[in-house]
């Protein structure tokens, strides 16, 4: 017991025994808790010290390198992902805004060629600009509604909505049915359709401007130049033809055929045989070897007589000089930014083309430009020789594929003075619609899979 004896606390021997006690106690747990934490650090520095053993710093330094360089990879293809969303999504959203304006996107076919797109684009986009600037129409600025100007003003406003979404309608119906030869009566057609609806709306006077008429019939005879160039090329390819037949008589051959592509066939099925049978030979012998050995002969024989005269095709076929420059992809079976650059000397090009996609590859192949030129070999091969560090395949120089884009290839033929129409857009139909089906069925699979796996093990 403690004992008060003035100012001063006296402590009984029990409480100090007691006090000592409880110190000693505390002091022997912290004691244990330390040495068991002494064991976990030990035990952790051996396996630390094993794992390293089993791999060194350099190897886990080496992995985290790669894991860097992975993440790196992927950091990069999500930007480029990312730049081409955010590249479609600003098309889509200047489409919707000339939507939301009365402004129809333009309606292209697939034999429109990219200068037609991009002149049609820039002038329906000045068209736009009109349109949200209020100078594609007038109309009268003081109007009321049952004396109500602010009525009278959403009125007016609603006319000139309807004005400018009308009268593009009546434009797309006279360019739909223009024709090379009617370009005239799609000019009076357009006028008419103006003047009937500017008296539709005589009561708020609401008018097509004569600066958003300029621009529409500037619209018309661009479309008009482009039926007018269809047409032409349609002219020029008969007389094309007729120049192929008379070359072709003349050397005394159809042109209707590639002899060298045939012939180049046959010799990569007598070489894959001779292959075949040489590996054969290194494991058999006696009779068999003999029997082997003649075979082998016999088909190194033909190989010599197609090589020669698959030379005798090619040595005509630089006589025969006219001929189409195609260029040409396939993104099912090759994927994106490569194109087969080639020529054909047949009277119908696009033969040649459906011929390629016929067997050889899963899907036909989309044509960017058929070329028609006068000197078909030579300018051939100045276009390979512009691409020839492009090559797909580096050993055998007569597989005509390149990791090019379209348009680095007009770039080129430009260049060497090739003027040709050009299509960027893949269709790419036969892919796509398999894609598609691929992932309807995946689809259907994991709906099937997820129901199966709600139902009870048992009822």
């Amino acid at each position: 017991m403690l004992k008060r004896v003035g100012f001063k606390v006296e402590a009984s021997s029990d409480q100090i025994y007691y006090f000592i006690a409880a110190i000693s106690f505390a002091l022997g747990i912290s004691a244990i808790v330390l040495y068991l934490q002494a064991l976990s650090l030990k035990k952790n520095i051996v396996t630390m010290l094993s794992e390293m053993a089993k791999t060194p710093v350099s190897v886990l330094i080496e992995e985290l390198e790669k894991e860097k360089l992975s993440v790196s990879e992927k950091l990069q293809n999500g930007n480029s992902t990312l730049c081409k969303l955010l590249e479609a999504y600003a098309k889509a959203e200047a489409q919707v805004s000339q939507i939301k304006a009365g402004l129809s996107p333009p309606n292209f076919k697939i034999d429109d060629d990219e200068n037609l797109k991009s002149v049609i684009r820039e002038c329906r986009g000045k068209q736009h600009k009109l349109i949200t600037n209020q100078r594609a129409t007038s109309s009268m600025t003081n109007w009321e509604w049952f004396g109500s100007r602010s009525d009278g003003q959403q009125l007016i406003k609603t006319y000139n909505k309807l004005m400018i979404s009308a009268f593009n309608a009546e434009f797309d119906m006279a360019r739909s049915k223009m024709r090379h030869g009617s370009y005239d009566a799609a000019i009076k057609k357009l006028n008419a359709s103006t003047k009937a609806l500017e008296k539709l709306a005589e009561t708020v006077n609401v008018i097509i401007s004569s600066e958003y008429l300029s621009t529409k019939e500037e619209e018309l005879e661009i479309w008009h130049a482009d039926l007018m160039r269809k047409h032409e090329e349609k002219e020029a390819r008969k007389k094309q033809k007729a120049l192929l037949r008379e070359q072709n008589k003349t050397l005394g051959r159809s042109l209707d055929e590639d002899e060298e592509v045939e012939i180049e066939n046959q010799m990569a099925t007598c070489s894959a045989e001779l292959e075949k049978a040489r590996e054969l030979a290194k494991r058999i012998a006696g009779d068999d070897l003999a029997k082997l050995e003649l075979k082998i002969e016999k088909i190194e024989k033909e190989k010599r007589e197609l090589e020669a005269k698959f030379e005798r095709a090619i040595s005509q076929a630089q006589i025969t000089r006219a001929g189409y420059i195609y260029v040409i992809s396939n993104i099912g079976s090759f994927g994106e930014g490569v194109c087969k650059i080639g020529m054909t000397r047949r009277l119908e090009p696009m033969d040649r083309v459906v011929e390629l996609g016929d067997a050889s590859v899963p899907y036909r192949f989309d044509v960017h430009t058929l070329a028609f030129v006068d000197d078909a070999p030579r300018l051939e091969k100045a276009i390979h020789k512009a691409f020839s560090s492009m090559r797909v395949n580096k050993e055998n120089h007569r597989k005509e594929f390149f990791f090019v884009s379209p348009e680095e290839v007009k770039a080129v033929m430009e260049n060497i003075g090739i003027k040709s129409s050009w299509y960027y857009e893949c269709d790419a139909r036969e892919y796509r619609e398999s894609e598609l089906m691929r992932e309807a069925i995946l689809g259907e699979r994991n709906s099937l899979r997820e129901a199966s796996n709600e139902l009870p093990e048992s009822i």
